[in-house]
């Protein structure tokens, strides 16, 4: 980390804070004596004054107001700040960082090695007359086999078994990926022991962290994977995959395609003036929001326009449009194909929206007859108490729904996370709801199940993912589709594979129609 030899301006100090809490996903602020501040749950703002930064943060829990001065020391993971304390106090030090920048690491190789022994116990508790013949918690990063797992193989009679599991105290996300790490570990044990049979995979997960993976297990050809799943505990306990009830998910409205009338009367239409790349488009509220290739940086609130990157909300008026033309003016030459710097921050953040906003402005590209529009970008979804965002949700000329996922790099839960929002459109899709809450108007919609496409750059689908997607129900239509490298310049499709299809590497094929 390097110390600040010259002073840095304002604006400059401003525009550092604002792209690294753009740029890190999990960024928080330390601050000595005081409770560390979670910014990606915190809203905050940031305005000029005089010769400092007025910072001003909140969430549920805090409110902090703090007077930057200047900038100390800064890496790609941390950046301290000068702040002046009210009254008289000496200057203090915050620190941003990244929250991943420092993993807690301490014993997690020894509480892994512990759950194995507990879920061994577990497995003869549940099957007296087993063997288990191998059982380790090592990663083999290789095979794509994560250290978050226990994985082994149980011989039950005649019968052999997969075994993976995941403790407590890994977080939620470990039992939300078992799935994916378990279906690889079931297909390298069938690969590599031709001597044995697996017949199936049993997974183990902490009580209360079940509910997706059953989700999932349902919607898994049976005749390629017979699974099993139990919750760890107090007891352990076989959930019954049958018995999944109503899905907790619910749809939003349908948004109107095009704005109303601009909210704050001239400053609107200004907006879309300053640059000629900027979208206006309805959020699901029902309010105007502004972007440039996936990067939002104005729209409209209950309290009227506000803008600034991030969770920066600065209410908009006349005397401050000028800094909403720099901002917009900085997105612009920075959020290009053709920009000069390609590792500035504006240009790396939010690869998939950007990627996102060129598909939805030529969907037909990708083929499958889709028709041009409507196309809905972000679409709510709530299942349960987390809420998703389906990437695009179109229709082809048929009337049979299309849920898009798009990803601009390698992603191994990529097939799982695509089957999720598949699930929830198909339920809606069953119920009639889609068009009820009024999607594709005036569009008679098939009752075909939803065409699944997996959209990615050529090169960066995970190895795992046909594999993944080889265990899928058959009545689920999931397609690769395989972009050029260079998508931000001009999107081409270099190959479309269905399941068990190799992946081809020859020249770019042009869309149908």
């Amino acid at each position: 980390m390097a110390a600040m030899k010259s002073r840095v301006s304002l604006e400059e100090l401003q525009e550092k804070i604002e792209l690294f809490l753009c740029e890190h996903a999990h960024p928080v602020l330390t601050e000595p004596g005081r409770e560390v501040m979670d910014l990606a749950f915190s809203s905050y703002s940031l305005s000029r004054q005089h010769d400092k930064l007025l910072w001003h943060i909140w969430n549920d829990q805090a409110n902090r107001v703090r007077p930057i001065t200047g900038l100390h020391k800064e890496s790609p993971e941390r950046l301290e700040l000068r702040f002046q304390r009210f009254g008289k106090g000496p200057p203090g030090t915050l620190v941003l960082a990244d929250s991943r920048a420092q993993p807690e690491q301490l014993g997690r190789r020894t509480r892994r090695q512990q759950y194995a022994q507990a879920l061994r116990r577990w497995v003869h508790q549940l099957f007296p007359q087993s063997r288990v013949l191998e059982l380790t918690s090592e990663p083999d990063w290789a095979h794509s086999l994560s250290g978050r797992y226990a994985r082994g193989v149980l011989a039950l009679g005649p019968q052999t078994w997969a075994i993976l599991g995941t403790g407590e105290e890994e977080d939620v996300s470990a039992a939300d990926g078992i799935l994916t790490y378990g279906l690889l570990w079931l297909d390298w044990l069938r690969q590599q022991q031709s001597s044995r049979v697996i017949s199936g995979l049993k997974l183990f997960v902490p009580s209360g962290r079940a509910d997706l993976t059953v989700q999932r297990l349902g919607w898994i050809d049976p005749k390629l994977a017979r699974c099993e799943l139990y919750e760890t505990g107090a007891e352990v306990l076989r959930r019954n995959l049958k018995d999944v009830g109503n899905l907790r998910t619910t749809l939003s409205p349908a948004p109107k395609l095009t704005a109303g009338p601009p909210a704050r009367g001239n400053l609107a239409e200004r907006i879309v003036a300053l640059q000629p790349e900027i979208r206006i488009r309805a959020d699901w509220n029902g309010h105007r929001t502004w972007s440039m290739q996936g990067v939002v940086f104005a729209r409209e609130t209950a309290r009227g326009i506000v803008f600034g990157l991030g969770r920066a909300e600065t209410p908009l008026t006349e005397e401050n449009f000028a800094e909403l033309d720099l901002l917009a003016k900085r997105i612009a030459a920075q959020r290009r194909p053709d920009a000069l710097d390609r590792t500035h921050p504006l240009y790396r953040i939010y690869p998939e929206r950007w990627m996102e906003a060129l598909v939805s402005q030529e969907p037909t590209l990708l083929g499958f007859d889709l028709l041009p529009c409507p196309v809905y970008e972000q679409v709510p979804s709530l299942a349960g108490h987390e809420r998703g965002l389906i990437d695009l949700l179109a229709v082809n000329r048929q009337g049979r729904l299309v849920v898009i996922e798009l990803k601009a790099s390698e992603e191994i839960h990529l097939p799982l996370q695509a089957l999720d929002y598949w699930i929830r459109v198909h339920w809606h899709q069953q119920r009639g709801e889609l068009t009820q809450r009024g999607y594709f108007p005036g569009q008679a919609l098939s009752a075909d199940p939803p065409l699944l496409l997996l959209v990615s750059p050529a090169l960066q689908f995970h190895p795992a993912c046909e594999t993944i997607l080889r265990y899928l129900s058959p009545a689920i239509e999931a397609v690769r589709v395989g972009l050029n490298e260079n998508w931000r310049e001009q999107l081409q499709v270099l190959f479309r594979a269905g399941r068990g299809q190799a992946v081809p590497t020859h020249r770019p094929v042009v869309a149908p129609g």
